[in-house]
């Protein structure tokens, strides 16, 4: 379960994804932007489900401020709604979910770099991020006070030729690799747990009110 500004999304137990609230761009994954369980009749069997592409099932599920990303059974990432700041990692500023034909296997998964696959992914305001199988950390969209932590605050993924390869994995440190990985819906600061024997915990981005713990 994971909710975003206005709308909540659910993994059910046969591993396919519904979401409901609001829909202005397209964060349900359901083709429209018609907001879902505001009025009777369109919960339980009259919700549809989002089509994550043949065969795909959903594994985690990450809302942001109006994007959700989910990570799929085959290691792979897709996101749907919002994409104003490239947060849906697909080279564009387009919006997907919003109209037919965008979802399923119309939707590309992140290129998160080649043979890499994730093991967890986080969305945040306006950026997304992935803990990678080599336990390293990307992150794409918005990047306005670095919560990108590539060391500028240039947006990634709004662009071609600004993922998979061509994505930096985040520098936490030699030697220092990543457990997990974290960001607020609403935040522009992202976290990770560290393998390091203090389990220590790195955050960066917006430090506004002190969020960054230093």
């Amino acid at each position: 379960l994971t909710a975003g500004m206005r709308f909540t999304c659910a993994i059910l137990d046969d591993g396919s994804v519904r979401c409901w609230g609001s829909n202005a761009y397209g964060q349900l994954g359901v083709g429209d932007t018609q907001a879902r369980g505001d009025g009777p009749g369109e919960m339980r069997s009259n919700l549809p489900a989002v089509a994550l592409g043949t065969g795909r099932t959903a594994v985690a599920l990450s809302a942001g401020f109006e994007h959700v990303c989910a990570l799929l059974d085959n290691g792979t990432v897709k996101c749907w709604g919002h994409n104003q700041h490239g947060q849906l990692g697909q080279g564009d500023t387009l919006d997907r979910g919003d109209a037919a034909g965008e979802m399923g296997d119309s939707l590309p998964a992140v290129p998160l770099g080649t043979g890499r696959t994730a093991l967890a992914v986080s969305a945040g305001y306006a950026h997304s991020c992935a803990l990678l199988d080599s336990y390293t950390v990307k992150c794409w969209g918005f990047n306005m006070v670095g919560q990108l932590g590539l060391g500028d605050t240039d947006s990634r993924g709004d662009q071609p030729s600004e993922m998979g390869n061509h994505l930096p994995a985040v520098d936490l440190g030699t030697s220092l690799l990543a457990k997990s990985v974290a960001t607020g819906h609403a935040s522009n600061t992202t976290c990770a747990l560290l393998n390091d024997p203090d389990q220590s915990v790195k955050c960066w981005g917006d430090n506004q009110r002190g969020q960054l713990g230093q």
